[in-house]
C-alpha cells in the first residue's frame, strides 16, 4: 500500500491482480485499475501524485493516470516476476527490480526503457534512488549492492562484503552514505563516492530485523533478536551505545521521532519502549498489547505514536503522558503495519486478515475498511447442505457468510 503525496489517496495492490485507489476521507474505492494478469506486489506514487506505478508477477510494470484510472503504459521486457518499483525524486524516471536478475530504468513520459542493468547474478530484492536522483542502488540475493549512474546506466561500484542475501538498502538524507541490511546478521554503511565499507555493524550472533536513520542522518538505530537496541554513529560506523535496558524478546520495529530526540521500539515482549536518544535511557514502557508488537510509527507532529500488534489491534499512545489513548479494534488477524497520513489525521493499518482499515486519529473511529471483493463476497450460504467442514471454511474465506455474520 502507499499514500499519495498529499495524503488524500491510498493505493493498494493485491493477489486478485488489481490495483485499487481509495479516498482516504470517505474510505470509498474510487477506482479499480485492471490490466495485470497476475499478483500485484508493489505500488508507488510519482512525487507529484499524478501517476501510479505497479509491478506484478505478470512480468510487467504499469503506469496509471490517477485522475482517469487509465493505464497509460504497460512496461514490458522482464522474463520473471517484478517485485519492486521506485520513482526518482524528480519524478522523471522509474526503476524496477525483478527476479530475472535485472534492473530497468524507464522514462516516465515516454514509457521507453532507457537502460537494462544486467550485472546481478541473482534476483534483485531492493532498489532506491539517491536524494538527488543521480544514483540508483540495487540489492540482490547475489550478496552484492550495486551503485549505478542513472544517466549512463554504468555500474559505478560493486559493494562486496556481505555473506548472504541482502534484503534492504537505504540512502542517508544527504545521499552520502548507503546502509544495507543482510541475512548475515550485519548492517553495512558504505561511502557512496568511494564505495568503501565505512563500518560493519554486527548483530553478533543475532539477526537484525529493523533499521532506521535519524532525521538528520547522523545516527542509525538497529533492533533484532538480540533483544537490545543499538545506536550507531553513521560517520564513524562505531556503536555509540546499547540502550540501557533490554526488551525481553526480539525487537521487531524501530522508529525515530520527527525531531530525532526519541526512539520508539516494538518487541515480541508485547511492549513498546520510548528511549531518550542522547542519554540512551528508557523513558517509558508502554504496556497494553497482549501479543507481539510488529510496527511502530510517530505521527508527523511527534505527539502521538501508533503501534500494530499480533493481538489484532492497533493502539494510539499519548507520548507526553505515556498512556494509551485509543485501542483500535476490528481486525480479525494480526496487524502487521501502521502508517499515518501526511496530515496526521488518519491512521491506516494493514492486517493479515487481508484488509486495510482507516481510522480517525482524534476519535479512534474506524472510518472505512478497504478490502478487494472476494469471489463469493456476501453470498449467503445459510442452510446449504452437502458441504464438508473444509469446504465451508474455504467458502467463508472467499467471502461467503451465514445468517448473523457480518457481510
Amino acid at each position: 500500500v502507499a499514500f499519495s503525496p498529499d495524503g488524500k489517496l491510498l493505493a493498494s495492490g493485491s493477489e486478485d491482480k488489481t490495483v485499487k485507489l481509495w479516498d482516504v476521507n470517505s474510505g470509498k474505492c474510487l477506482k479499480t485499475l485492471q490490466g495485470h494478469t497476475n499478483w500485484v506486489w508493489s505500488v508507488a506514487f510519482s512525487p507529484d501524485g499524478k501517476l501510479l506505478a505497479s509491478s506484478s508477477d505478470d512480468q510487467t510494470v504499469r503506469l496509471w493516470d490517477i485522475n482517469s484510472g487509465k493505464c497509460l503504459k504497460a512496461l514490458q521486457g522482464y522474463t520473471n516476476w517484478v517485485r519492486s518499483v521506485a520513482f526518482s525524486p524528480d519524478g522523471k524516471l522509474l526503476a524496477s527490480g525483478s527476479e530475472d536478475q535485472t534492473v530497468k530504468l524507464w522514462d516516465v513520459n515516454s514509457g521507453e526503457c532507457l537502460k537494462t542493468l544486467h550485472e546481478h547474478i541473482s534476483r534483485v530484492s531492493s532498489i532506491v534512488f539517491s536524494p538527488d536522483s543521480k544514483t540508483l542502488a540495487s540489492a540482490s540475493e547475489d550478496q552484492t549492492v550495486r551503485l549505478w549512474d542513472v544517466q549512463s546506466g554504468n555500474c559505478l561500484k560493486v559493494l562486496w562484503g556481505h555473506t548472504n542475501w541482502i534484503w534492504s538498502v537505504a540512502f542517508s538524507p544527504d545521499g552520502n552514505i548507503l546502509a544495507s541490511s543482510c541475512e548475515d546478521k550485519t548492517v553495512k554503511l558504505w561511502d557512496v563516492q568511494s564505495g568503501e565499507c565505512l563500518k560493519t555493524l554486527h548483530g553478533k550472533t543475532f539477526w537484525i530485523w529493523s533499521i532506521a536513520f535519524s532525521p538528520d542522518g547522523k545516527l542509525l538505530a538497529s533492533g533484532g533478536d538480540e533483544k537490545r537496541v543499538r545506536l550507531w554513529d553513521v560517520n564513524s560506523g562505531k556503536p555509540l551505545k546499547a540502550l540501557d535496558e533490554e526488551h525481553t524478546n526480539w525487537v521487531r520495529s524501530v522508529a525515530f521521532s520527527p525531531n530525532g530526540q526519541i526512539l520508539a521500539t516494538g518487541s515480541e515482549d508485547q511492549t513498546v519502549r520510548l528511549w531518550n536518544v542522547e542519554s540512551g535511557k528508557c523513558l517509558e514502557v508502554l504496556q497494553g498489547h497482549t501479543n507481539w508488537v510488529r510496527s511502530v510509527i510517530f505521527s508527523p507532529d511527534g505527539k502521538l505514536l501508533a503501534s500494530g500488534s499480533d493481538d489484532k489491534t492497533a493502539k494510539l499512545w499519548n507520548l507526553s503522558e505515556g498512556k494509551s489513548l485509543k485501542t483500535l479494534q476490528g481486525h480479525s488477524l494480526e496487524v502487521l503495519s501502521v502508517v499515518f497520513s501526511p496530515d496526521g489525521q488518519t491512521l491506516a493499518s494493514g492486517s493479515q486478515d487481508e484488509t486495510i482499515k482507516l481510522w480517525d486519529v482524534l476519535t479512534g473511529e474506524c472510518l472505512k475498511t478497504l478490502r478487494s471483493p472476494r469471489p463469493y463476497e456476501g453470498m449467503n450460504i445459510t442452510g446449504v447442505t452437502g458441504l464438508t467442514a473444509a469446504q465451508l471454511v474455504t467458502l467463508k474465506a472467499l467471502g461467503a457468510v451465514e445468517d448473523g455474520e457480518q457481510k
